[in-house]
């Protein structure tokens, strides 16, 4: 929980820098890239981590990981080392997002079908998606998953649209069951 709150904290103070330096845009970008680096590596998440390498050692080799990062990005982690909060860069790079993405009013959803979505059908997922959350910029996902036999499922943050085969199947089972 305390975790969690110190790396609200610090992603606020990377918007309120990143606003300053009118690189919003940039920054979130970064903020993409570092978050999608710290998931697949796990050498890497030990780093941050470990309280057996030196500050030096971590700027050093962070400063190389990210060489492609703006100047605010580079100075941001390397302030995070100095407080030694390091271990806190992903959580960072994902409240960040999630901050950019409520002040640009964009909603993240996934929808789960039994087969792949074609692109003309995601177009018309994401207008659907669009009028039901009342939100105007979706980005959406497409998981499959065989198990639901046919249909849909929307995830939005906590809300849940089922409208797949396999739910039809298990109430038409409880009311055959329970009648």
């Amino acid at each position: 929980m305390a975790s969690s709150r110190i790396a609200i904290r610090y992603s606020k103070s990377l918007l309120d820098l990143a606003k300053e330096g009118g690189q919003i845009e940039e920054v979130k970008n970064d903020m993409d890239v570092v978050l999608a680096i710290c998931a697949d590596s796990k050498d890497l998440s030990n780093l941050l981590k470990s309280p057996i390498v030196k500050a030096e050692d971590k700027k050093a080799v962070l400063s190389k990981v990210f060489k492609n990062t703006t100047d605010t990005t580079k100075n941001f982690i390397s302030f995070l080392i100095d407080k030694k909060r390091e271990e806190e860069l992903p959580m960072v790079a994902s409240y960040f997002i999630s901050s950019y993405n409520d002040m640009k009013g964009i909603a993240r959803a996934t929808v789960i079908s039994a087969v792949s979505l074609s692109d003309e059908t995601l177009t018309q997922m994401k207008s659907y998606v669009e009028g039901i959350l009342g939100k105007e910029d979706i980005e959406l996902t497409n998981e499959v998953d065989p198990a639901i036999i046919g249909g849909i499922i929307v995830k939005h943050e906590d809300k849940l649209l089922d409208k797949s085969v396999s739910k039809e199947l298990r109430e038409i089972r409880k009311q055959l069951i329970y009648n």
